[in-house]
């Protein structure tokens, strides 16, 4: 098996990719040497269960909302920064660390998103339509990496950190506001915002996925086409001439 085949290629065309990658090669040589990608990757799944506490727990009090902030934060460290320090310590172990860190991500998002639902912030709905979107877009990116061997981590230029940002964002805007969203019942002009969304959303993704699976198409054409045009010409019969 190829490089290309086991390690799809990277591609992070956020709008923080930059400064992102720039603030992770600041950070990893200050990282401890006894602190492992592991370690991180835990830190990542503990990050997302105190974000999750502090959204519910808003319910009662916004001194929780603190914790939203400090969990998603720590989501972000302990996600963005166990596969780069593996790769920086060439310490890698490519299965594993595929399999551990992706199911990690998704576990920690469900967690988090859904959390959001039980939270006064967004409704159990809203935030089910958030979670549906999410779990396609990660659904495609790992066909698109199988089969294109590109591990696409951004669309429109939003990535993994930006979505971070727009969680710390709302949850901070709606305790200012007071928005105390139901949990069930009636919708509410949110639920039909981010409804709309979904649905433009899942339609750009079908688009997209429309336009990679044309573009495969071209460069790997059907079995049929690909034996017609290896097969040689047919040779001219040419009359034999008598002496």
């Amino acid at each position: 098996m190829t490089t290309a085949q086991t390690h799809p290629t990277r591609r992070n065309r956020s709008f923080l990719a930059e400064a992102e990658q720039a603030l992770i090669r600041w950070i990893l040589p200050q990282i401890p040497q006894h602190v492992t990608s592991l370690h991180l990757t835990v830190v990542g799944m503990l990050g997302s269960l105190t974000a999750a506490l502090g959204l519910i727990g808003c319910n009662w009090s916004y001194a929780c909302l603190p914790a939203v902030v400090l969990g998603v934060a720590l989501n972000w460290f302990g996600d963005s920064l166990d596969g780069s320090l593996a790769r920086y310590r060439q310490d890698e172990r490519p299965r594993f660390g595929f399999l551990v860190d992706h199911t990690c991500d998704l576990f920690s998002q469900i967690i988090i998103i859904v959390a959001f639902g039980l939270s006064p912030f967004l409704s159990l709905i809203s935030a089910l339509v958030v979670l549906l979107c999410y779990l396609l877009y990660s659904a495609y990116t790992y066909i698109r990496a199988a089969a294109h061997h590109i591990h696409q981590m951004s669309y429109i230029g939003m990535g993994a950190t930006e979505f971070r940002i727009l969680m710390i964002v709302w949850a901070c805007a709606a305790a200012a506001l007071g928005l105390s969203e139901p949990l069930l019942g009636k919708m509410t002009g949110i639920d039909i915002a981010i409804l709309s969304m979904g649905g433009i959303a899942v339609l750009g993704l079908g688009y997209k996925a429309v336009m990679d699976a044309r573009a495969i198409a071209e460069t790997e054409p059907a079995p049929s086409e690909a034996a017609a045009d290896a097969l040689p010409a047919t040779p001219v019969k040419v009359p034999a001439v008598d002496a």
